[in-house]
């Protein structure tokens, strides 16, 4: 047998040593295991046969464990691993981490609601250094605080003052009558008679809407502008038109040819008013941008307040709360559906008790409201998802009226539950019952409002905070979840929409409407620094300073369209020299400088900011005119009842009207053109309708 050689005999010496300390190792573990074996009751060993039975499986075969017991054993490795003082903070952890009431009461809280606990303690347990940053944040919570108690405090006011507009009600208001005149002759003069004062006016904007009755798809055509002769903006219908297709083709061309009609000079149209379809508000191929293009004008877009509010308020609705399948009502847990049930239960029952639940109508609810509580409401607004601020007005209502509800609901379902004859439905519905002119000071209210809504989108826990309290005692946690986060994707949608179509009055050429407010001097002097390229005058101010960053970035991207007041300073002295006395002077009052008012007044004053105005056209439309009536008499109706008629002397201008029209009916038969028609004229007609 060959000798084994020394390094042999050391590795060998090596394997024997550390089979040696396996061996022991493997005593010890089993000793310890006997040891805990023995201190364990009943219920422990069999736990512990299951979980050893698993993990041999038949004679050492391949592990197979459930999901829930490898996570099991993971946890007793975890446990096993504290430390003694980290075994008590772990008992008394799961211990006390349980929902305390609710429908899971005695369960350990969510892992949504753990992450949520840890990111609060991340945040507020260790002591933040003092600096810009955080001071601002602790300011902008103050803020939100304070609005919430403003809220409380103008509930109380509103409460206050509900007696006063009760009394209000009771007195008897005088009726409003329009002028009971309806010639196509006096429609005619009064038209003539206002665009003569529009043709004097050195700029004016055109209001345009469409809406379809039945088949016929009609076209309104307003003028506004700064009335000289009033010292008033006005506003006129002048055209009402049938149209084959509503695009932006077709609107341009009607406004061309309208203007051209009424001979105002086409270069003074500065700015449409329209609402925020594709084919009014594309920058490319829209309506303005077609007329643009056509008469070389300088015409800028200014969309529908109200519709920009209904577009945001929608999408915030099925952001947060989802898209309801119907105008109707149904009980799927909805702003719109609260809203509407809130005026059903009110108002929804008129002033008819037939077939009514209890013969109770609006009247007599009104009645135990002011019994109960001495608390008067007005009528309730009823919420058309249809109409722009409709729904948005009846929520305000709500929200006004929200506590004296609870309190009503609350006193009226004991009185239902205590009368034996009360109808199941009824009782049922009760029982589940849920908690045109300011363009100068648009500028001001759009900083406004963003910074609110930032403030609401940084710190929307914060503003909802009593009622996510609510509803974490009330529902549960996939429930909670899903409402905290439709809350969230619904406020920052209605940031991303609010921002998309109200910047504009952030930027030229609307931000010039802030020289007709209460900080215009600030702007001129802002606007002096930069677009007129002067030194300050004196150290500005931190507004001045805000507002001459604004309009350097408005000049980096290319954009110092002025809205004329650029080229007016450089050309006239007179207005130039007014310009720069009215950004040093101590009493800054626009009337005491009339170039400067002058230019306010006829590019500022006389701005709609929405059109609802326009809309209200169509409802006057449906209810003066009908179908038979030639397109001329209910231009002239609408003509007529959309402004005021004054007193004034039509007699000369009618007679040579009516002269007209006589002179008309006597041409000679003969001397009558005959209608053209044939194949021809009807083809070039059709072709022309499917090339528009």
């Amino acid at each position: 047998m060959p000798k084994i050689s020394k390094q042999a005999q050391h590795l060998k010496k090596a394997r024997e040593i550390e089979a040696q300390k396996l061996v022991a190792k493997r005593n010890d573990i089993r000793r310890k295991i006997d040891k805990i074996l023995n201190d364990m009751d009943e219920p422990k060993l069999e736990n512990t046969l299951e979980l050893l039975t698993k993990l041999n499986n038949n004679n050492s075969e391949i592990i197979s464990l459930d999901k829930e017991d490898r996570q099991r054993m993971d946890l007793i490795s975890s446990i096993q691993q504290l430390s003694d003082k980290e075994i008590l903070a772990a008992d008394h952890f799961i211990m006390t981490m349980r929902y305390p009431k609710g429908p899971n009461e005695g369960k350990l809280i969510s892992p949504y609601l753990q992450n949520k606990a840890h990111e609060y303690v991340s945040q507020s347990l260790y002591k933040h250094q003092a600096s810009v940053t955080t001071l601002q944040e602790t300011n902008n919570k103050m803020a939100i605080k304070i609005r919430q108690l403003q809220r409380q405090n103008g509930h109380l006011i509103r409460r206050t003052q509900s007696l006063g507009a009760y009394a209000g009600h009771l007195q008897n208001q005088k009726s409003k009558h329009i002028s009971e005149i309806r010639s196509l002759e006096v429609s005619q003069l009064h038209i003539a008679t206002q665009i003569s004062q529009i043709a004097h006016a050195s700029a004016f904007g055109i209001m345009v809407d469409e809406s379809t009755r039945g088949e016929i798809k009609n076209l309104v055509i307003c003028y506004q502008a700064w009335n000289e002769q009033k010292q008033a903006p006005v506003v006129i219908t002048t055209n009402l038109l049938n149209i084959s297709k509503c695009n932006s083709e077709t609107v341009s061309n009607s406004v061309i040819e309208s203007i051209k009609k009424e001979g105002l000079n086409i270069m003074k149209c500065t700015l449409w008013t329209t609402d925020n379809t594709a084919y009014m508000s594309s920058n490319k191929n829209g309506a303005i941008a077609l007329f643009n293009k056509k008469t070389g004008a300088n015409s800028f877009r200014i969309g529908c307040g109200l519709h920009i509010m209904q577009i945001v308020f929608n999408h915030f609705e099925q952001e947060a709360f989802g898209i309801l399948n119907n105008a109707g009502f149904s009980r799927k847990p909805h702003p719109y559906n609260l809203l509407y049930l809130a005026w059903n239960l009110h108002n929804g029952y008129n002033s008819s008790d037939k077939d009514k639940p209890l013969n109770i109508n609006a009247e007599i609810t009104r009645s135990l409201y002011d019994k109960l509580m001495g608390f008067h409401y007005n009528q309730y607004q009823l919420p058309l998802r249809s109409r722009w601020g409709y729904e948005l007005r009846t929520a305000k209502q709500y929200l006004d009226r929200y506590e004296s509800h609870v309190c009503f609901a609350r006193w009226f379902i004991s009185q239902l539950n205590n009368y034996n004859k009360t109808p199941k439905a009824y009782l049922k519905d009760w029982l589940q019952l849920p908690p045109g002119r300011r363009a100068h000071e648009m500028p001001e209210k759009i900083y406004e409002w963003k910074g609110f809504l930032g403030d609401l989108k940084d710190n929307f826990e914060m503003f909802f905070a009593d009622e996510l309290l609510e509803a974490i005692d009330t529902l549960s946690s996939d429930e909670f979840e899903k409402l905290f986060d439709g809350l969230e994707n619904g406020i920052n949608k209605t940031y991303e929409y609010f921002e998309k179509w109200m910047n504009s009055w952030l930027h030229l050429p609307l931000v010039i409407c802030r020289l007709g407010g209460d900080l215009a001097q600030s702007f001129a002097n802002s606007f002096r620094y930069v677009i007129l390229k002067k030194t300050w005058i004196k150290p500005p101010t931190e507004l001045e300073m805000k507002f001459a960053r604004e309009l350097e970035n408005d000049i980096d991207c290319g954009n110092n369209d002025s809205y004329g007041l650029q080229e007016i300073l450089l050309n006239n002295k007179e207005f130039n020299d007014e310009f720069e006395e009215f950004c040093v002077a101590d009493n800054p009052l626009l009337y005491n400088f009339p170039y400067l008012y002058n230019f306010v007044k006829t590019h500022i004053y006389f701005i709609i900011i929405h059109q609802q105005q326009v809309e209200g056209l169509f409802n006057k439309l449906d209810l003066k005119t009908h179908a038979n009536m030639t397109l001329s008499l209910k231009q002239s109706k609408l003509q007529l009842a959309s402004s005021k008629i004054e007193k004034e002397n039509l007699t000369e201008g009618l007679e040579k009207i009516r002269a007209q029209r006589k002179e008309q009916k006597n041409i000679p038969l003969q001397d009558i053109q005959p209608p053209q028609f044939g194949a021809e004229i009807a083809s070039n007609f059709f072709n022309n309708l499917l090339n528009m």
